[in-house]
């Protein structure tokens, strides 16, 4: 099954705080509720993925008029994740629903052990297809089946990420701090497996809506000068 946009969960604090209760309650860990942007995992600065020489020349060959974020196209994680916006999580009995202020995005974490069927071999998506599990105090997602994107790991980076993309999310919470240590894997784009973390801490008021408008947001790519010559 895909992790996707879906249905919108309800936004309001209370939604994510006793969303708990519909998920097996002696061995799940609560990471249920409103999560604002701390800083980095354990405050050790995140580094900076590292391309092949194939993704290189992407990078210095990509111009930015080309960039979907254009035409309102969320960034796939890690990216989404990296990008200063809060998030929401849904904890349920079969799957974790996390929802993202950046572009509205909710992603489906099917939990394994219930029965979800795989992934067509073709279908891949912007955020890829996500299957979950916990292990002790942790929930670990491992996300494949991406499409190609050139903004594969980071919003503002054009090192893409290709449809051999792997990337393994493992979220833990510490009292009303929720952390994320992750890695992610691509044998095209990638020298060595990227790790990624980061700290948040629990929000109290509503998500905001995005409200991306596909219109609006093509106008901004006029103010970026163009890497090539005009044609004629």
């Amino acid at each position: 099954m895909a992790l996707a946009v879906v249905a919108v969960v309800a936004q309001h604090p209370s939604t994510y705080l006793n969303a708990q209760s519909a998920a097996p309650s002696s061995a799940v860990p609560k990471l249920s509720g409103l999560w604002h942007r701390k800083g980095p995992l354990n405050g050790k600065p995140n580094q900076q993925a590292v391309p092949t020489n194939r993704a290189a020349g992407f990078d210095k060959a990509f111009d930015d008029a080309l960039n979907p974020t254009y035409d309102c196209s969320a960034t796939p994680i890690p990216g989404l994740i990296n990008d200063n916006y809060d998030f929401g999580i849904t904890q349920q009995a079969d799957r974790v629903i996390i929802r993202y202020e950046k572009m509205d995005i909710v992603r489906t974490i099917w939990l394994e052990g219930h029965g979800h069927p795989q992934p067509e071999k073709n279908d891949y998506t912007n955020q890829g297809h996500s299957f979950g599990r916990y292990e002790g105090d942790r929930l670990v997602i491992q996300t494949t089946k991406f499409a190609f994107d050139p903004r594969g790991f980071s919003a503002n980076r054009w090192i893409p990420g290709s449809t051999m993309k792997k990337m393994t999310e493992r979220y833990w919470r510490e009292g009303d701090t929720l952390k994320l240590d992750s890695v992610s894997e691509d044998p095209l784009t990638l020298k060595q497996p990227y790790h990624y973390g980061w700290e948040w801490t629990v929000r109290t008021e509503e998500l905001t809506p995005y409200d991306c408008d596909p219109e609006d947001s093509r106008w901004g790519a006029q103010w970026h000068k163009s890497k090539y010559p005009a044609d004629k």
